[in-house]
């Protein structure tokens, strides 16, 4: 595959081709780091603000019930839960209600807007929902006064701060911030205030809200947000991870709330039951005039009173039963259910399935708030809740049936010491009655003050069980996108490779030759020489100076076809080409005169008699020439030119015949290529193209070397397939290569070792076989 790609392309060349184009690879790496700082300025900033939280997954301390009773009843909550809880919607959108978010604040540059969070005036607004997408620009003129101008319409108006205003028929105030304004109002750029609705705020909020581990084996989360304030960011994460503990604290307490109000309900009912039995005892006395009771009846009532004060409480665990069945039946806030421990209930299945039910619905409504309510837990943990309240009805229902029995036998022993008072007085019984009453709700009153009482201080000694290790600081420091060192290192990459893949690309579909290293890659013909591109308003060399790289090219040229001349038998050179274009006939021209410069005596020959071009090259006319000797009879030495060069002769076509492959096939010509052998040392024939007619290969006959000429940048590489078989067929002999404009630096002379050896010359040659080459140079037009 490579092999085949380096067929294709070849690299060191490429290499060479970089080097010669370095000008646009310089101007695409100036765009692209224009591009690049255009980008960085104009675009929006991004900074990531953090903070860690340490949590602890298993609360130390109980609820309140679970400190009046001695029971501990803790609620493990998963960390992964507690993550999903920061990120609910409630607490999000508490953090923005709270902070105000729904009214952003932008400073409105020269070059862009920027979100900002320390302005110099605040907005204030009860409802700005109705607001969504509307926004307008402040403008401040003095200390007093300000410009308000509705961006939706251009409309501005003055007003006064902290004095009301409409604004979309809305009720607005504007504050100054006082720390921002200063006396240079001039210097304080516009502020534009945009409103938004809170409930899509907060969905977005939590989008940008990231969660994670810090590490694995550890409890503390990180939690990050990116946003277009830095300071605003900060602000934002600090009172979120605020309002979360104080949610935390909040869901702890729920339950001792719960338990404190049921007491509350409690103490209520027995205050009133003992005003009126203290009401009730002060009359009774009244009227029968007794102030105490004997010592048997104050000994039984003793007993009594403290077996019904155990009936009392049994009968308010009886009550604690059909408390929890109602909370059960109503199905709503499952998780601030009071535990059993707060009647001196010890059995633990009761215990357990409460715990086990509260536990479930936080988990449950965590998933809720967050607005996960398509998460498959949330009906995993609905079933398992139904479930754990059918099994804790039916313990209920259990435990309601022993303590039953409790309270039948508590009955029966009171009424066998009530049997035992009937040989006191009656007006003594009754008044033992009353008594008895009063000590037993003043025995449970007396508990139930102090059981509130530790409740409350337990209430108010409820921590969270998050607690924040490191909050969100403010640190002015560098944005994270957009990022500059990755930007300029993409416009660096950018500005250098585009150029390169599309040079690479062009490289890929360009069939056209450019060096000497393709011509010995695609054809086995030998390269003679490589003519560089001629940068002078001249053609000739006669007109150039003897100094002048070009013309050391030819002589270069000269010195190679003489070392195959070694002996002076080979005097006819024949110049052709595969197309026209390629500078078979400026090669022909100069290499005539670098001959006839040496001292031979040379002759070059326009044997191309269907578009002749060497009359033009020497500025003759092409009116007398080859075909008026080969068909006019017209003699040799009438229709050869002398040229102002010395030494060196011209021979033109002449008017182009209606034959001309019959005219060349004559003896008539063979006769004058023998004579002409005779008269001149070197004999150069410029014919037409090989590729496009068969005149060359008639004239081949009568040369000793044939040089075919092919052009940098121009000649196809297809067009080297015919002469090539040609060559390997050995149908033609004593062929040479030449490979002509060879621009400098192009490693056409061998990767790097280029000259400034060149010429220049116009082309226009056709046939009509289907090449468009109708180009023309600034020289003149001759091939």
């Amino acid at each position: 595959m490579s092999n085949q790609i380096e067929d294709l392309v070849d690299f060191r060349q490429f290499f060479y081709k970089i080097l010669n184009n370095w000008p646009p690879l310089l101007l695409s790496l100036i765009i692209s780091f224009a591009i690049a700082y255009s980008y960085l300025r104009y675009s929006d900033e991004i900074f990531n603000v953090q903070t860690t939280v340490l949590i602890s997954e298993e609360n130390n301390l109980g609820s309140t019930s679970d400190l009046l009773f001695e029971n501990l009843s803790s609620s493990k909550k998963s960390l992964e839960n507690k993550e999903l809880l920061i990120k609910s919607y409630p607490i999000v959108n508490k953090t923005l209600k709270d902070l105000r978010f729904d009214i952003g604040y932008f400073n409105d540059g020269n070059i862009k807007t920027t979100e900002t969070y320390q302005t110099p005036v605040y907005v204030k607004c009860k409802n700005t929902k109705s607001l969504k997408n509307k926004s307008f620009k402040i403008t401040v003129i003095d200390k007093k006064s300000f410009v308000i101008t509705d961006l939706s319409s251009d409309i501005e108006q003055s007003h006064k701060f902290n004095q009301k205003f409409l604004f979309s028929n809305h009720e607005l105030m504007v504050k100054p911030n006082l720390k921002y304004i200063s006396n240079n109002f001039s210097d304080l750029l516009p502020t534009i205030v945009k409103f938004y609705d809170l409930q899509d705020l907060t969905l977005k909020y939590q989008k940008k809200l990231e969660i994670s581990r810090v590490d694995k084996k550890s409890t503390v989360i990180s939690i990050s947000i990116n946003t277009l304030n830095e300071r605003k960011g900060v602000v934002f994460l600090n009172k979120l991870i605020e309002n979360y503990i104080n949610y935390e604290v909040e869901e702890k307490n729920l339950a001792s709330i719960n338990t404190v109000d049921f007491i509350n309900n409690q103490l209520h009912e027995i205050r009133d039951s003992l005003d009126l039995i203290e009401e009730k005892i002060q009359n009774f006395k009244n009227n029968n005039q007794i102030t105490d009771l004997s010592l048997k009846a104050q000994g039984l009532n003793s007993s009594l009173i403290t077996i019904e004060t155990e009936l009392a409480k049994t009968l308010s665990i009886s009550n604690y039963f059909d408390y929890i069945n109602e909370y059960l039946d109503n199905g709503v806030n499952l998780d601030g259910i009071s535990v059993p421990a707060l009647f001196g209930i010890e059995d633990e299945r009761l215990n357990s399935l409460i715990n086990q039910i509260i536990s479930l619905q936080i988990k449950k409504n965590v998933l809720i708030d967050g607005g996960h309510n398509k998460n498959p837990a949330i009906k995993k943990y609905t079933v398992q809740i139904a479930q754990l309240i059918l099994n804790l009805k039916e313990a209920i229902k259990t435990s309601k049936s022993t303590n039953n029995i409790q309270i039948n036998d508590f009955n029966e022993r009171i009424e066998n010491i009530k049997s035992s008072l009937k040989d006191i007085p009656e007006v003594e019984m009754e008044l033992l009655a009353i008594e008895r009453l009063q000590s037993i709700s003043e025995n449970l009153y007396i508990f139930l003050l102090q059981k509130r009482a530790e409740a409350k201080i337990t209430l108010s000694s409820n921590i969270s069980d998050s607690k924040v290790l490191e909050p969100a600081i403010f640190f002015d420091k560098d944005p994270i996108l957009p990022n500059k060192r990755n930007i300029f290192i993409i416009a660096l990459l950018c500005g250098f490779f585009f150029p390169l893949i599309l040079l690479f690309i062009w490289e890929l579909f360009n069939d056209k030759i450019h060096t000497k290293g393709d011509l010995e890659k695609l054809t086995s013909i030998p390269v003679l020489a490589v003519i560089g591109k001629n940068n002078s308003d001249h053609t000739l060399l006669s007109k150039q100076s003897p100094k002048s790289a070009v013309y050391e090219g030819f002589r270069a040229l000269r010195s190679n076809l003489n070392y195959f001349n070694k002996s002076k038998d080979k005097k006819v050179y024949l110049v052709t080409s595969s197309i026209s274009g390629e500078g078979k006939t400026y090669i022909a021209a100069n290499l005539g005169i670098v001959y006839a410069k040496s001292g031979l005596k040379t002759l070059v020959i326009g044997a191309d008699l269907r578009k002749p071009k060497l009359y033009a090259a020497f500025n003759l006319e092409n009116t007398f020439g080859i075909t008026n000797h080969l068909l006019s009879d017209s003699p040799l030495k009438d229709i050869i030119i002398k040229s102002e060069i010395d030494g060196l002769d011209i021979l033109i076509s002449g008017p182009i015949p209606q034959n001309p492959s019959d005219a060349l096939l004559t003896d008539k010509f063979k006769n004058m290529m023998k004579e002409l052998k005779s008269m001149y040392d070197i004999i150069l024939l410029d014919t037409p193209p090989l590729g496009l007619v068969a005149d060359a290969l008639t004239l081949m006959k009568y040369s000793d070397i044939n040089l075919y000429v092919s052009r940098q940048n121009y000649t196809k590489i297809p067009l080297l397939t015919y002469i090539n078989d040609l060559y390997k067929s050995e149908r033609v002999e004593n062929l040479q290569l030449i490979l002509n404009d060879a621009k400098e630096g192009s490693g056409a002379y061998g990767y790097g070792y280029g000259t400034g050896y060149g010429y220049g010359y116009g082309y226009g040659y056709g046939y009509g076989y289907g090449y468009g080459y109708g180009e023309k140079n600034s020289y003149h037009e001759e091939e």
